[in-house]
């Protein structure tokens, strides 16, 4: 079967986004279909403004113009809750079932997933998307409840994200236990951003500085805003800082064995690939317990949750850390444990062609 299949450029190095990594991922693995990709997102160097107008409508009449080129294709829409997101996608996902196409959307988390109160003009654009009679995937149970819930939607599936293993097992194979002389070595994969906690990291690693804790922070991916926060890093921590830039392939993997922790103090996410990522290296995640991130990480056994916007909460688990070697080792362990028992590739393509073959 074809499908077109939607998300920003899968190319890192214009676009760091978990979205395009899920895509990516599946187009890679589901030998059963042909996938035609759509690119559809700002990439990270794009202008905004009356330059994003322009290009969205370009975008829109080649959406067009593709579906008519391939007529019988099923569409996968991938759909993050996020205002840019609620603006754009549903008249993308509209024209698609005006044409009496078959779509399934897959939902990708997003402020306005969890937010306490929505405004009214997003709040109407999603219970319209959602009362469609059509299937949407959500990447946990919490996220099924809240969208059947806050939206009505009636056809909710759950497929939870799952990362390639293959170099995780080869390394779980290698590692030991004995780092009781090293640094604590922290890190951070993905858009570097106030939204993930930056700010928060930031101040939390110059307290630890500042309390004499052995450790360097390491930074991988794309700051939003250029200039917003590295420079501060840098500046600030000096040499317990650095910059890892853009990782993928061998880099990214050299990345993840050289964590002792993951650390994501961001203010809402949907299942980050990051997450299952480190995980499945031993790498012990420090997180906030946002999205659907409570269904994988349980605190003090796999992981430990820290506060939102709280530095201290940071600190005490970072000392904590550093101080019990065994317990980080113990976490780990469970972490990488978790990703292996239930988050590989295994039924995964199975079942998301059975969620297609529900459109």
């Amino acid at each position: 079967m074809e499908i077109i299949i939607t998300s920003p450029s899968l190319n890192p190095h214009e676009n760091v986004s978990g979205i395009s990594s899920v895509t990516k991922f599946i187009i890679e693995n589901n030998a059963a279909h042909h996938y035609v990709h759509f690119e559809l997102g700002r990439k990270d160097h794009e202008k905004g403004g009356w330059h994003r107008f322009v290009a969205l409508a370009r975008r829109y009449r080649e959406w067009k113009k593709l579906l008519k080129a391939y007529p019988l294709a099923l569409i996968h829409y991938n759909f993050p809750l996020s205002m840019a997101s609620i603006l754009r996608d549903p008249w993308f996902i509209s024209y698609a079932l005006k044409q009496g196409r078959k779509v399934v959307v897959h939902v990708h988390g997003g402020f306005f997933l969890s937010a306490q109160h929505i405004p009214f003009l997003p709040w109407m654009i999603l219970r319209r998307v959602f009362h469609q009679d059509i299937p949407f995937i959500v990447l946990s149970d919490k996220e099924k409840d809240l969208i059947e819930s806050k939206f009505g939607a009636r056809r909710v599936f759950v497929l939870p994200n799952v990362v390639d293993l293959k170099d995780a097992e080869e390394y779980a194979q290698e590692q030991t236990d004995d780092v009781s002389h090293e640094k604590l070595r922290i890190g951070y994969l993905g858009r570097i951003e106030p939204n993930k906690g930056m700010t928060e990291l930031l101040d939390a690693c110059c307290q630890l500085k500042n309390r004499g804790c052995e450790f360097t922070l390491v930074l991988a991916g794309k700051e939003q805003t250029d200039g917003e926060y590295l420079p501060r890093f840098e500046r600030e921590l000096g040499s317990h800082f650095e910059y890892a830039g853009l990782v993928f392939g061998e880099a990214k993997y050299h990345f993840l064995r050289s964590l002792d922790v993951f650390i994501l103090p961001s203010y809402f996410e949907g299942l980050p690939m990051s997450l299952l990522e480190c995980m499945s290296y031993g790498v012990t995640p420090i997180v906030t317990p946002v999205g659907s991130i409570p269904e994988v990480v349980k605190d003090g056994v796999n992981g430990i949750f820290i506060r939102q916007h709280d530095v201290s909460s940071i600190v005490e688990v970072m000392i904590r850390l550093n101080k019990d070697r065994t317990l980080l080792r113990s976490i780990g362990k469970e972490a990488r444990r978790t990703i292996f028992s239930g988050f590989g590739l295994g039924r995964y393509i199975e079942n998301l062609n059975w969620i297609y073959t529900k459109a």
